[in-house]
């Protein structure tokens, strides 16, 4: 876990910014946050070499993509490390998976999929499957997402 950073209320007001809009310019957020251009530079500039920017991206609409179909899938997976790690292997590099969390409890690992449908889905399933570290699943299938604000808590913490 990572130890909670102290910022400088400049610094805190260029996250927000970003947060709100990435494609601001460094004069846009130096103004509304009441500093210079290249202020606002060296402030994005340390944040990203601090790590607390991970990187700059945008958000894409799954559904406008072809993408309607996400699940999220739990799986218990046997001990053997080397069966373990080729599943592993096979998670990172499909293109299905958006996310991939080790859990401590009663699974070992959280997923969320994307998919063009239903049959994408299984097929996916049906790989994972084949590897032999797969002892259960249970998969939950997204009929509608109501919030989808990641954001959301770190502008809490930014205020």
């Amino acid at each position: 876990m990572g130890v909670e950073m102290r910022l400088k209320d400049k610094d805190r007001c260029i996250l927000r910014m970003l947060l709100d809009n990435g494609r601001l310019s460094y004069s846009e957020i130096g103004r509304r946050c009441g500093i210079s251009r290249q202020l606002a530079y060296e402030h994005v500039k340390k944040l990203v070499s601090e790590g607390i920017i991970k990187s700059f991206s945008i958000c894409l609409d799954a559904d406008k993509l072809g993408f309607g179909f996400m699940a999220y899938v739990l799986l218990i997976v046997k001990p053997d490390e080397r069966l373990r790690h080729e599943l592993a292997e096979f998670l990172r590099r499909s293109r299905n998976v958006r996310r991939i969390q080790l859990l401590f409890g009663r699974f070992d690992f959280f997923l969320e999929l994307l998919f063009r449908n239903k049959e994408e889905m299984t097929d996916f399933i049906r790989r994972m499957h084949s590897f032999g570290a797969v002892e259960r699943t249970e998969t939950f299938i997204v009929y509608q997402t109501v919030k989808d604000a990641p954001e959301d808590p770190f502008l809490e913490c930014l205020k």
